[in-house]
């Protein structure tokens, strides 16, 4: 009897243990990957940027202020006197004069006296290469100043020299806040231009000569 049990029960172990099922082996873990790195010639990638405009570079609009060292001309209507043809009397003549901050008014109503006039029967008698340094006006006195050109430049006589002061005196005396005429050449005071009027002294409007 104790033989053929000792055999059976070898065999159930035998089969039990062939009807366990072996332990889940896990795969091996796969090796970390290895870095990849970039090769030497090779560019990073750079995403172009959006330049912002600087506070002071942004754009205002345009005003339109004059150029400070721009220059502010206005015309303006003044009463010159010419000789007439015949040398007896000075003629009202109306002329147009620009201005501006360099040129007064008083310097270019003299200078108008320098062009040819327009006018039938009436001549110049100022001469042509005779500078004027200045005119200024103060108190109601014009002080004209002449460069030295007028004393070699100017060749008339009494009669001339009268007419040339008188048109520059009854020119400026045009204006209301000029009552008297002096003359200077280079800034000095003289006491005639050619040895036929008194100019050290100044010179009330001439109406004699306008009559």
């Amino acid at each position: 009897m104790k033989k053929f049990l000792v055999p059976a029960m070898l065999a159930l172990l035998l089969f039990t243990a062939g009807c366990e099922k072996p332990p889940t082996e896990e795969p091996p873990a796969e090796p970390p990957a290895k870095p990849v790195q970039a090769k030497p010639d090779a560019k990073p990638e750079t995403k172009p940027e959006t330049k912002q405009p600087a506070p002071d570079a942004q754009v205002k609009p345009t005003e339109n202020k004059p150029a400070r060292n721009e220059k502010t001309e206005h015309a303006l209507n003044v009463k010159v006197y010419y000789p007439d043809d015949s040398g007896m009397r000075l003629v009202e003549v109306e002329r147009e004069i620009l201005v501006d901050d360099s040129v007064n008014k008083y310097v270019a109503a003299v200078e108008a006296l320098k062009e040819e006039p327009d006018e039938e029967n009436l001549t110049k008698i100022f001469p042509t290469n005779a500078r004027i340094r200045n005119v200024t006006v103060r108190d109601g006195l014009a002080t004209v100043d002449f460069d030295g050109s007028i004393l070699k430049g100017f060749v008339g006589g009494s009669t001339g020299e009268e007419f040339l002061i008188g048109s520059i005196v009854d020119t400026l005396t045009n204006f209301p806040e000029v009552k008297r005429v002096k003359f200077l050449v280079d800034g000095k005071e003289i006491e005639t231009l050619s040895g036929h009027m008194d100019l050290s002294t100044p010179l009330e409007r001439m109406t004699s000569l306008t009559e």
